[in-house]
């Protein structure tokens, strides 16, 4: 495993890209439609209540209401939309997103984010109402609330409530009210219970963005606010008044809550995440060479993946038999390259692994029995690709075998053309962004998607700037006019 980290805002910044705003995904916030498979649910139950529980895609999705003699419904999405309609409602949930087995807390489960986009239409007799993220947790059972928006004409909270106010936070720049409520012999996960909520409210609302929900997690926390093991954490629309009255249409063209990287979202053709192997993805990531052969590839900068194994930072670990990691690479020569793997698996039953080499969709190499004496005792093993053309391509790193860490690959050359020499377009050659002046830079992640802004000081660091703004270690792409560099983040 790597140790240290690399040194920004100094001769040692490493920037990697050119673009126009073109070149950039489009910003999630300009989204307005859905995509992928969908699911319609509506009814009653006992001619009154209505509730169902169940999965579209990578998402797990839940709708449940009072009142309205089933003229409230949702429509689910398989990239993790939705559209909710509450129609004279006592109380109305409509939810998307990942749905947890009760035996983690959420430090176990790995940093949460949400991103959502909502408009709203046809509101009345509102007489609460929570737009955000919601959830329980377990041991101690808790339900839970971070409250980003509300159909209501007044924002939620307050002694009126009769809510205790624990104190205040921020999280990506915007302050927010942290409260609690008891309820007593309710409804809760397993029949009726007494329980204790937790709300997070944003001071003022917004109807697009990405929500940090590790980081409210973890500013509840300070504040003596525990949650138990997670039972599950989604994008919320919710309305109601008690009197079975309250209207209104939720569309939520964006709704999707992950851990780690954004999942690139699927499109109405398919939901099969393999089904991309040999095509890049349309992110501003996909557009830009990760690395170049000859050269290092780090596999945390991966640009898209299959498996749920962990971004260390500096390596990749809690990889499964069947995981992926996808990287844009640079080919300068055509011809073959030695390739150099740093990787770790310790196994007392001395049962070794491998990995495949996908190029485009073929395997051009294979490396097998990995073994080496533990989980952190990294070594390298070689291999030779067959014949790769000089150009951009989709490198694939499939891994086959059992469990394995994996830290980085060299590619060296073996036999190659240098006749062949592969230049990339001026718009994505290596620039430098100078810091000598204080920057207003905006900031994406390897998706493209637009992670909002940060400012630093002439002679600053980037990266301690980053790690400041958004609390979390990775590769960001930072902008400033027609110039983006490529900055690693680690901790």
């Amino acid at each position: 495993m790597k140790k240290g980290y690399f040194s920004v805002g100094t001769a040692a910044l490493l920037s990697l890209g050119l673009f126009t705003s073109q070149a950039l995904a489009q910003d999630f916030c300009s989204t307005t439609t859905h995509s992928g498979q969908s699911a319609r649910t509506s009814g009653t139950r006992n001619g009154e209540e209505y509730q169902t529980i169940s999965k579209i895609g990578d998402y797990n999705y839940e709708l449940w209401y009072r009142g309205g003699n089933g003229a409230s419904s949702a429509t689910f999405y398989s990239d993790g939309s939705m559209e909710c309609i509450a129609k004279n409602s006592d109380d109305y949930l409509c939810r998307s997103g990942l749905s947890f087995n009760s035996d983690k807390s959420y430090t176990e489960l790995g940093h949460m984010y949400a991103d959502f986009k909502v408009s709203m239409s046809g509101q009345q007799n509102i007489g609460y109402s929570f737009i955000g993220i919601y959830g329980w947790s377990e041991n101690p059972m808790i339900e839970y609330y971070i409250v980003d928006n509300w159909a209501s004409q007044y924002k939620p909270g307050g002694t009126g409530w009769g809510w205790t106010k624990k104190g205040e936070y921020t999280v990506d720049g915007a302050k927010y009210e942290a409260w609690t409520h008891t309820q007593v012999d309710q409804w809760a996960l397993h029949g009726k219970a007494t329980f204790e909520q937790f709300y997070g409210v944003r001071e003022s609302a917004r109807a697009c963005g990405t929500i940090d929900i590790t980081k409210h997690f973890e500013e509840w926390a300070k504040l003596g606010m525990n949650l138990g093991k997670m039972y599950e954490a989604k994008v919320l629309g919710e309305v109601g008044n008690g009197s079975g009255t309250a209207s209104c249409n939720f569309d939520f063209p964006v709704s999707r809550v992950y851990i780690g990287t954004a999942p690139t979202p699927s499109s109405s053709a398919s939901t099969n995440p393999t089904s991309s192997a040999s095509t890049p993805t349309s992110s501003a990531a996909a557009q830009t060479a990760v690395g170049t052969l000859p050269g290092k590839i780090e596999f945390e900068d991966y640009q898209n993946k299959d498996g749920d194994f962990t971004n260390g930072g500096t390596y990749l670990g809690d990889i499964e038999p069947g995981n992926w990691a996808e990287y844009t690479v640079n080919v300068t020569y055509t011809g073959t390259y030695t390739f150099e793997l740093s990787a770790a698996r310790g196994d007392d039953q001395n049962r070794t692994t491998s990995i495949d080499l996908v190029v485009d969709g073929t395997n051009v190499g294979t490396i097998s029995d990995i073994l080496t004496d533990g989980w952190d005792d990294y070594k390298s093993f070689t291999g030779v690709t067959t014949s790769l053309s000089a150009g951009t391509h989709t490198l694939r790193v499939e891994f086959t075998g059992g469990y394995v860490n994996v830290d980085n690959i060299t590619f060296t050359e073996k036999d190659v053309d240098k006749g062949s020499k592969y230049e990339p377009p001026a718009s994505i050659r290596n620039v430098h962004l100078s810091l000598n002046s204080d920057k207003e830079l905006q900031v994406f992640d390897m998706q493209g998607r637009n992670l909002g802004r940060v400012s630093v000081a002439a002679g600053a660091s980037l990266q301690d700037a980053l790690f400041a703004r958004f609390h979390k270690s990775g590769i960001y792409l930072v902008k400033q006019g027609s110039q983006m560099m490529r900055v690693r983040v680690t901790r």
